[in-house]
């Protein structure tokens, strides 16, 4: 879906933040979004994702969203709606316009992502974030991030090989970053598979040194399989 902005450097900033976030690289993320805003004041879609990825000043990202005095497109204008409404607790509504989203913009993995993530982490809706995630997955299969959302949805719910298999399928669809197969080390760690696991968050590590939570997770594994083989 387009953005809008008065500002190449701004999109140039916002477009690599957003492939950062999608490699689970969310300081990197935060970080080239920051420049956006800096750059162009009015970006509502790089104050939508900074919320997001927000914490301690969540509060403040929502207020200078709405503060920007841009002309929204159609996409943003859903969107716009749908945080409003998410601030106000009103789901429902929140659902009801990236549902408008997503139909307005099918191909577009970025339009599926904000609903699925939005139900899954936000309004807590695993069912609602499985269905809205196969959507997606059906509208765009080689996006490899929905299969990520997909295979820890399956973990909640307990449905392991269906985990197992979506997984796999971000590991076959994006081999060469690290985080689906730190994903896979969680999968790994659910079922009880220590070594397994630790050999899978190694090799996130070894795909990116950058992902030192992975190593720390692989020193847990193995301390919990040297523990179990006691």
């Amino acid at each position: 879906m387009p953005v809008t902005t008065d500002s190449e450097l701004a999109l140039e900033f916002y477009e690599t933040g957003m492939v950062a976030y999608d490699q689970i690289k969310l300081g990197l993320a935060r970080h080239n979004l920051n420049l956006a805003v800096e750059q162009d004041p009015n970006f509502f879609m790089a104050y939508f994702w900074m919320y997001f990825m927000s914490s301690h000043d969540s509060k403040k990202v929502v207020e200078k969203a709405f503060q920007s005095d841009i002309q929204h497109n159609p996409g943003e204008e859903q969107i716009r709606l749908a945080l409003k409404y998410l601030i106000e607790g009103q789901d429902e509504k929140v659902v009801e316009h990236l549902q408008n989203l997503v139909d307005l913009y099918p191909s577009d993995p970025q339009a599926h992502k904000i609903l699925y993530i939005i139900q899954y982490h936000f309004l807590k809706d695993t069912d609602a974030a499985i269905i809205s995630t196969k959507r997606a997955i059906s509208e765009c299969p080689d996006y490899p991030l929905a299969y990520n959302q997909l295979g820890y949805a399956y973990m909640e719910l307990e449905q392991y090989e269906d985990a197992e298999k979506a997984f796999d399928k971000y590991i076959q669809l994006a081999p060469s970053l690290a985080n689906p197969f730190d994903s896979k080390g969680d999968y790994f760690m659910a079922i009880k598979q220590f070594g397994k696991a630790y050999d899978s968050y190694m090799k996130a590590f070894e795909n990116d040194s950058g992902f030192v939570v992975s190593k720390k997770k692989a020193m847990k594994a193995r301390m919990l399989q040297e523990k179990a083989a006691l």
